[in-house]
């Protein structure tokens, strides 16, 4: 069973933690570090779910986008040289299904597995080689059908 380290915190998808920034080394595709940057978001996810358990102490609790998914999709979005409301809209949708996925897993099966179950559905999407934000959407989109059929697997004893 996996634990859950409590120093983990804020990561996020933006340069201001150990993932670094969206693009990482020059001549990479804007689609490079996000499987990183979105497994630091499950991370996050699965550390302020637990919190919320008692599991970990809460580090921002509050309302509203906690999570900083809207950041996270202008990030995303402005990576790909991408400014339409409604393609911005799109992926801030996706994001948010990925992210309520993660928070649901970990919420209905606070067993340890979420990371590996999240690591496991990103790893099979095609987000590392995402050429435009519409391949971001179907990636995300895949990962989180990924993560929800994974839940019908039962937990290895």
């Amino acid at each position: 069973m996996m634990t859950i380290d409590p120093s983990i915190s804020g990561t996020g998808i933006s340069g201001s933690g150990p993932i670094g920034a969206l693009g990482g080394a020059s001549g990479d595709t804007p689609g490079a570090g996000l499987v990183d940057g979105f497994r630091a978001l499950g991370t996050d996810i699965v550390a302020q779910v637990a919190g919320s358990f008692g599991l970990l102490p809460v580090s921002a609790p509050g309302q509203g986008d906690i999570y900083g998914l809207r950041v996270i999709a202008d990030q995303v979005g402005a990576a790909f040289g991408e400014n339409s409301a409604a393609n911005l809209g799109a992926l801030t949708r996706a994001i948010e299904d990925f992210a309520g996925a993660i928070a649901t897993d970990m919420a209905a099966f606070a067993d340890g597995r979420t990371l590996d179950l999240v690591d496991g559905a990103l790893a099979v999407s095609p987000l590392s080689t995402a050429a435009d934000l519409g391949g971001v959407i179907d990636a995300l989109d895949q990962a989180r059908t990924s993560l929800e059929a994974a839940r019908s697997t039962p937990s290895p004893a």
